[in-house]
């Protein structure tokens, strides 16, 4: 395009904007006014200016092509004149050093040395490098010269853009903080066994996150290495050394020696192992601290001392009680009892163990007999149970005054649902002193004078009363030697017969059996020597059980032909007393049979063995000779006695099948 051109298309711009219309056939130059010259002089002027412009500007750019104009820095630092890549340089260099390790991360003796990159922070010195190059370029010929004009009088300092990623920085520090964090650790105690472990107590460490990021956040932005301190925090333990201590100290008293607890004329020792049994060791959570508590198992002292009241207790007498036709009666109060105080030696115990004194006498309180008339009606003795009977007609004075005796020590009695009953315990000493007097008795195989002659008479009565109430007899001896008083009654609604007799004997053989009805059993005895008739009724609450018996009577023994003499000093010189006439011998089953709720049990098997017993004679010891013979005349008339004939045969059922075992309670007698 012609400067003419230029011209008239500023001209033309020049009428439009005055409002004439111009066509393309308008061109008919117009006529020429009065100071046109002065115009033209004018335009002259400006061209020239702005073609020298133009061609300095270019001038200038040219001479500054792929540098940065003068007077440009990038943050503070001066980069005017260089190539892109020298300023680049320049500016790497300026910040080598925090580029290289911007911050230096201490805790005590260590340190960790973070990269930017692990920090989050970049740097964006290409971009900072180009647009300090860009200045006064690119935004055309007048903006860029404006640009440059106000460079060179006022200077251009870019921005040097900085990003940062705080939370890489945190996770960094997170990292960095497992290396140095620990819990705290509790203080322990424990027992083994009787021994006090103690584990101390440790301070646990928490990195301040936050507060470190802050700092070095701060220290990024200046842009110079800085040396960061980590920071954290102690966190205590919740139970501390002197917690410990102090239940440490608890624990040492309780187990500072053994216990000795005194009951009357018992003693019992706790061993400084029973105490460490019994110590509990328990962490109590608060607000403040926890705390320990160091207690003793209650439960476990009151069961030890339940079991040194139940050693200890004196129970009381049970009363002795009438039947009285169902309207029970009490005819002789039972006696209370004593029995530890429970309560009150827990507590002294445990006061006790957790002081110095080790030694305590515990208290007994009394305790009321065992059946009083408050409860005598809730005992459930309601009716008759069983009934054991036997004869003693003939028997001697002696004989039938201990046979009443006993009857009357028996009388009354009361057996607990489940308790085994003791003959020999409940009659007890069979002396003068509980009415006793001196008879003959089987003893040492021949009779002899004896306290208490007559008494198996009543223990025979009361096995008998026990067979048949189908209760468990745990033990009962037969008598050694064949007595024929004991058979009448013998066998219950089967007749008379051998095998159901029971001899006891103080401090040896003894009746026991069990109460197994689940009620209480009543006891009523009586004799009476005008029939000669030895009788015992239980009383209480009649299971449903029916018992009968098989009876048989086998390998039947002669008596022996040849007397037997013996030295005794109480026989007058000169004289022979006949003490025991012979008699046979022979074996007695007795079966019992026994149905409960219509189940049969096994057949219990009671089996006698009576020896054969020759004729005894008694001598002073200077009337026997070395052979054991009378060196004075013996009555040679006077014959054994004949083996006694057996008794009528009675009927009975068929014994248990073959191969059926048969349960005995019966104890073979010697």
């Amino acid at each position: 395009m012609s400067a003419e051109q230029v011209h008239f298309s500023s001209v033309a711009d020049a009428a439009e904007r005055e409002g004439f219309p111009v066509t393309a056939r308008a061109r008919v130059r117009p006529p020429r006014r009065r100071g046109d010259g002065w115009l033209w002089f004018a335009l002259a002027v400006i061209t020239l200016v702005v073609l020298g412009v133009a061609g300095g500007i270019t001038s200038f750019y040219r001479s500054y092509e792929g540098r940065i104009y003068p007077n440009v820095s990038i943050q503070g630092i001066a980069v005017g004149e260089m190539t892109p890549e020298q300023a680049e340089s320049a500016l790497r260099s300026r910040y080598a050093a925090f580029l290289r390790q911007p911050v230096v991360i201490t805790y005590g003796d260590r340190q960790w040395t973070p990269t930017l990159d692990e920090l989050g922070m970049t740097f964006d010195f290409r971009g900072a490098v180009d647009a300090a190059y860009n200045a006064g370029r690119g935004h055309g010929l007048i903006d860029d010269a404006r640009e440059i004009a106000a460079i060179w009088q006022h200077g251009l300092d870019v921005p040097l853009h900085v990003s940062y990623d705080e939370t890489r920085a945190q996770a960094y520090l997170t990292q960095l903080a497992r290396e140095i964090e620990r819990a705290p650790a509790d203080a322990q105690v424990r027992l083994d066994g009787a021994q006090i472990a103690i584990v101390g107590a440790a301070i646990g460490r928490q990195v301040l996150v936050d507060a470190t990021l802050s700092h070095v956040s701060q220290q990024l932005q200046a842009f110079v290495p800085a040396t960061i301190p980590l920071q954290t925090r102690e966190i205590p333990p919740r139970l501390d050394d002197a917690t410990v201590a102090a239940a440490r100290a608890q624990i040492e008293t309780i187990l500072q020696g053994p216990l000795t607890l005194r009951v009357d004329k018992n003693e019992y020792e706790w061993t400084v192992a029973d105490l460490a049994d019994m110590i509990i060791i328990n962490r109590v959570p608060s607000a403040e601290g926890d705390r320990i508590a160091v207690t003793l198992d209650q439960d476990m002292i009151a069961r030890r001392i339940r079991q040194i009241a139940d050693e200890t207790e004196k129970p009381g007498t049970r009363p002795r009680v009438a039947w009285n036709n169902g309207d029970l009666k009490i005819m002789k109060p039972g006696k209370p009892g004593l029995r530890l105080d429970e309560a009150r030696a827990r507590d002294m115990v445990i006061a006790a163990a957790m002081g110095r004194d080790r030694t305590l006498d515990l208290p007994m309180v009394p305790t009321d007999p065992p059946v009083t008339e408050a409860n005598l009606h809730q005992l459930g003795i309601r009716e008759l149970v069983s009934i054991g009977k036997s004869d003693f007609t003939g028997s001697a004075a002696y004989r039938v005054h201990n046979i009443g005796v006993g009857m009357q020590l028996l009388n009354g009695l009361l057996i607990a649902p489940g308790e085994e009953f003791s003959f020999n315990k409940n009659i007890g000493q069979i002396n003068a002193a509980n009415g006793f007097v001196e008879g003959a008795a089987i003893i040492q195989n021949r009779t002899q004078q004896e306290f208490g002659g007559g008494i198996c008479q009543d223990s025979t009565t009361m096995f008998r009363a026990a067979f048949w109430a189908g209760l468990p007899i745990t033990e009962r001896w037969g008598h050694s030697f064949y007595i024929s008083w004991y058979d009448k009654y013998a066998l219950g609604p089967r007749g008379n017969g051998p095998g159901l007799d029971a001899t006891i004997f103080t401090g040896g053989p003894d009746l026991k059996f069990v109460n197994d009805t689940g009620a209480w059993l009543l006891i009523q005895a009586w004799s009476n020597p005008k029939t000669g008739v030895a009788q015992i009724e239980l009383y209480g609450t009649k299971p449903n059980r029916t018992v009968d018996l098989t009876h048989k009577v086998y390998d039947r023994v002669p008596a022996p032909t040849e007397p037997v003499f013996v030295a005794d000093p109480k026989v007058p010189q000169g004289t022979i007393k006949h003490t025991d006439k012979a008699r046979g011998g022979m074996t007695i089953d007795v079966y019992r049979l026994v149905v409960e709720n219509g189940v049969p049990r096994p057949p219990e098997l009671f089996r006698t063995r009576f020896r054969p017993w020759p004729n005894i004679y008694t001598l002073n010891p200077a009337d026997i000779g070395p052979d054991g013979k009378p060196l004075i005349p013996f009555p040679q008339g006077d014959q054994p006695a004949p083996t006694p004939a057996p008794p009528p045969e009675q009927p009975t059922e068929p014994p248990p099948p073959p191969g059926v075992e048969p349960t005995t309670s019966d104890q073979i007698n010697p």
